[in-house]
């Protein structure tokens, strides 16, 4: 892990992400790119220059404004000796954010969030479930105060279908520096209900497509919602991290409706990881 991009709207939630981001960085070796977007009208930005060049007197001040806040921002004790850099775009902020991370090779978003009442600012709602669903790369939504953080029990939920793999490779890369405990997770319901042979046996025949993974531990959990199913067992284990693969616009592990994939992201209490299927 070389890049880390953290969107940034000055919050105390925003700086929960980046004291997660930083130990993350201090971890891995990784740089860390702050990002905070701007709605300034067309006019007083020269877009044929590129969206963060300020033209009109209003975009000028928002811009000096905003790195004024950066400065404020990014003193802080717990960045020494990471390389950061901060970043003011005019754009969309699920564009925005999602764009930057290709443009720039980012391998990792820290987005804040505000428990589970939903996040705020532009990490409303929906905006949140779509930077997930449409962002490359993994996005850890940081659920917990930062002095928490640590990675050494995951859940990864999944249906464990083909679809499944280079995500869980994926997931499984990142979770390499860890070390962690990793519970491999089907929720049985009543709904999509099958057999505990059943299941195991997709759990095998998926694991023995990934040999070079060892040492999980698989969990059939019978629940009345996926949902449920995973915030459950989360809370017997009292888990770290819950890990899910998405399914791009389609919404989280693909099985699920968009409804209740965005209250998984927005309702969980624990730190939440998600990769995009390919």
């Amino acid at each position: 892990m070389k890049k880390i991009l953290v969107p940034v709207d000055f919050s105390p939630k925003s700086e929960e992400a980046l004291k997660v981001a930083a130990k993350i960085a201090k971890k891995t070796g990784a740089e860390i790119y702050t990002l905070h977007l701007l709605d300034i009208p067309s006019g007083q930005v020269d877009m044929v220059a590129g969206n963060s060049v300020p033209t009109g007197p209003v975009a000028i001040r928002m811009f000096e404004q905003t790195h004024e806040q950066f400065d404020e921002f990014l003193d802080k004790d717990f960045l020494n000796q990471i390389p950061v850099y901060e970043k003011v775009l005019v754009d969309n902020p699920v564009e925005g954010i999602s764009d930057f991370a290709d443009e720039n090779k980012i391998d990792l978003i820290v987005m804040g969030s505000h428990g589970t009442t939903g996040l705020e600012d532009f990490f409303v709602g929906s905006n949140t479930e779509k930077v997930v669903r449409t962002a490359k790369v993994p996005v850890l939504v940081v659920k917990e105060p930062a002095e928490k953080f640590k990675i050494e029990k995951v859940i990864y939920a999944s249906r464990f279908t083909d679809d499944n793999i280079e995500a869980f490779k994926k997931i499984m890369k990142f979770l390499k520096v860890f070390k962690p405990e990793v519970y491999l997770l089907r929720v049985n319901t009543i709904s999509n209900f099958k057999s505990t042979a059943e299941l195991e046996e997709i759990m095998n025949e998926f694991l023995n497509k990934v040999p070079e993974y060892e040492c999980f531990k698989k969990i059939i959990y019978d629940d009345y919602t996926v949902q449920e199913g995973i915030f459950n067992f989360a809370e017997k284990i009292n888990a770290d991290l819950i890990a899910l693969a998405t399914h791009g616009r389609q919404g989280i592990m693909h099985f699920l409706s968009d409804s209740i994939a965005e209250r998984i992201v927005n309702k969980a209490k624990r730190n939440i990881l998600t990769i995009k299927m390919k």
